[in-house]
């Protein structure tokens, strides 16, 4: 993944912010916020982009201070419908901090609440894609920080309109050169619409090289033209790699038409419940669905999830997922706090991550390097100061995540279906495809509740169960046994202030016990009773784990006095989950099979087929506290038709439900 790099400012007459990299100022001198109604927002069509629009996508380069999405928020705030919905997505590479954005905005009183508004959601910065939602007014804001060339090619979606911004061309060609236009070209559709400060000639022909339309308008103030424009391409391919970059076919996901009215979740562990959660926040009528009699009672119903950052360097797809996941979850948490009244942590008391040697602390100093989370999430501290982090005596230096913590599971499962239709001690047997007026819904057959259910769309969140069905008998999830162990607080944990991992973990006193742990074990049947049983070999276990993180911990507990619990989670050989939609395997199989032949010629292939209106998540093992938000807000994306993935196409690939599949097809089996 590209650096992010923080905008470096000077500030001219004391409020107009000024790039030194660049020589450039951020808006106007005249009036910034004019500049941007009657340059961008007029130059686009105003309100008419999204007359008779259910979903609208505007394209930015160069977020800058923020007062283009500003002005176009308030414009959108005044006009647009309750069923409509605006995604902005903006690229920026030197972006401002939170501080900087704070001032930068402050002369512009006229855009009252909306500007506190963006100030306090803005995202840390760090490389990559940064989603916001602003529910109240149906915004999301998608923030790409990096290289525009690295984070356009990346992004998944079709805009609508562009607002080309930046810095004057002949200050900042990075922007304005022929790759970047060929990049607007491959996002856009016929008739995407287009606007600019800039008349330079070389601007022109560059776009209109790549198919759009240009015309020169009156500038704005001092300066003499602009221009807007229109993609107007020649000829319309869908095949056609211009339009695909990069995309490999059977991982190519079809746009949802409208809107779904009823959707299913089937179950509701913590991943199931973000998306009810986010689904009902989208205005979508929402039903969750499972067999237990509690929501959260499998995997996701231990008396404390542990949630922390998982640091792995970035540019690898794995460290980028888990930093946006993270980085995500935080804001996602936080909001739902505030916004429920709930106090959904026991304590977010930081988490420390032991080090066992120097050729561990060289490679943690690598992901400081790399940049891969904001500097304030974490540190590498030394034993003693770890140990005064922590409140006992620790022999490791460790890595310090200083907004980690322990989640009250219990509370955030009211907090997330409160307001949700949940149905418990439903099995749902079986799912049935058929068409009502011309639409794909489906039919739940469902033991328990004595009737067929019927919804538009259905999401499959019931980990391993999830082969249970013959639409997703084929999706790779396996099952792994977990069991916690629980104990009192004795003279050496008993000022434990943090959450301290090392081959296991233990948590400060929740409710006057400690929770550590915890065993791993790869199953191949399932037997309710037997998998979810306590043992003491498991409990030995877990005492074992303790003594590598804080030694003779362990001879301070009495091993028969403890407390556990044991459930089994549904997870994937490469540790990511399935989310996406529900693949057709029999044309998986059918249409990629020339595959395995090692094809020199790279012929046609289809597209991937799938089971229209069925979704899946499922396989987050562990992690799903940490991954949960980000995924569900991800695939309400796409069950909702909007045209614009919150999430990098490189990780949309490496969680696509069909990548198992095609591995094997590849290898001939």
């Amino acid at each position: 993944m590209t650096e992010c790099n923080k905008a470096e400012l000077e500030w001219r007459d004391d409020f107009v912010p000024v790039s030194t990299k660049y020589d450039d100022v951020y808006y106007s001198l005249a009036n910034g916020l004019e500049e941007s109604a009657f340059v961008f927002l007029e130059g686009i069509g105003g309100k008419g982009l999204w007359e008779n629009k259910q979903n609208v996508v505007i394209g930015e380069t160069g977020f800058g201070t923020g007062l283009n999405f500003l002005v176009t928020w308030r414009e959108w705030k005044k006009t647009s419908g309750p069923d409509q919905h605006l995604t902005f997505v903006s690229v920026e590479g030197f972006p401002l901090d939170r501080d900087q954005l704070h001032k930068a905005l402050e002369p512009w009183d006229g855009l009252g609440g909306i500007r506190e508004a963006l100030v306090n959601a803005y995202p840390d910065l760090s490389p990559g894609f940064h989603t916001v939602e602003f529910e109240q007014d149906n915004i999301t804001l998608i923030l790409l920080f990096g290289d525009v060339r690295d984070v356009l090619t990346k992004f998944t979606g079709k805009i609508d309109a562009w607002f080309l911004d930046g810095f004057a061309p002949n200050k900042n060609p990075d922007m304005w050169n022929a790759e970047v236009y060929e990049l607007l070209a491959a996002k856009s559709k016929p008739g995407t619409k287009l606007a600019s400060f800039t008349a330079a000639g070389h601007v022109r022909r560059g776009l209109e090289d790549a198919e759009f339309r240009i015309e020169k308008r009156k500038g704005y103030a001092f300066k003499r033209e602009r221009i807007v424009g229109v993609f107007s391409p020649d000829k319309i391919d869908e095949n056609n790699e211009r339009f695909h970059p990069g995309s490999l076919p059977w991982f190519d996901i079809p746009k949802t038409n409208s809107k779904p009215k009823k959707v299913a979740v089937i179950g509701a562990g913590i991943v199931g419940n973000c998306l009810a959660y986010s689904l009902s926040r989208a205005g979508v009528e929402v039903t969750l669905i499972d067999k237990a009699s509690s929501v959260a009672e499998g995997a996701s119903g231990n008396p404390a999830a542990v949630f922390e950052p998982k640091l792995m360097r970035n540019g690898t797809v794995l460290g980028q997922y888990l930093a946006s996941c993270y980085l995500f979850a935080l804001r996602f948490y936080e909001k739902l706090a505030e916004q429920t009244g709930l106090d959904i942590w026991h304590h977010q008391c930081g988490s420390m991550d032991l080090i066992r040697d120097d050729k561990e602390i060289q490679r943690r100093q690598s992901f400081v390097s790399s940049n891969v989370l904001p500097g304030d999430h974490f540190s590498i501290v030394d034993a003693n100061r770890a140990s005064e982090i922590a409140g006992i005596e620790l022999a490791s230096p460790g890595v310090w995540y200083p907004h980690a913590g322990c989640l009250n599971t219990a509370t955030l499962a009211r907090a997330l279906t409160d307001k949700i239709d949940v149905r418990l001690n439903c099995k749902v047997t079986s799912l049935e495809q058929f068409t009502e007026q011309g639409k794909c819904k489906w039919k739940l057959s469902v033991s328990g509740s004595g009737e067929d259910l019927q919804f538009d769309s259905v999401v499959l969140a019931n980990a391993f169960n999830v082969r249970n069905f013959a639409q997703s008998e084929s999706l790779s999830v396996i099952m792994n046994r977990g069991q916690v162990s629980m104990c009192l607080p004795n003279k050496i944990s008993a000022n434990l202030k943090t959450i301290v991992n090392g081959s296991g973990y233990i948590t400060p006193a929740i409710r006057g016990q400690h929770v550590f742990g915890a065993t791993f074990e790869r199953l191949y049947c399932y037997d309710e009773a037997e998998e979810r049983s306590v043992t003491t070999e498991r409990h030995d276990h877990n005492l074992s784990l303790l003594d590598e993180i804080v030694p003779n911990l362990s001879t301070q507990i009495d091993a028969t006095d403890l407390d556990g619990r044991t459930s089994v989670r549904g997870t994937t050989f490469d540790r990511l989950p399935l989310v996406g939609p529900v693949y057709r395997e029999e044309q998986y199989r059918t249409d990629y099979a020339g595959l395995k032949n090692g094809v020199k010629s790279k012929p046609l292939w289809p597209r991937g087929e799938y089971h229209e209106n069925l979704f899946c998540a499922v396989g987050f093992g562990s992690r799903g506290f940490l991954t949960a938000p980000l995924m569900a807000n991800y695939l309400v994306k796409l069950i909702t038709g909007c045209n614009a993935l919150p999430i990098p196409k490189d990780i949309r690939d490496a969680i696509h439900p069909a990548r198992f599949l095609m591995r094997d097809l590849k290898k001939g089996l």
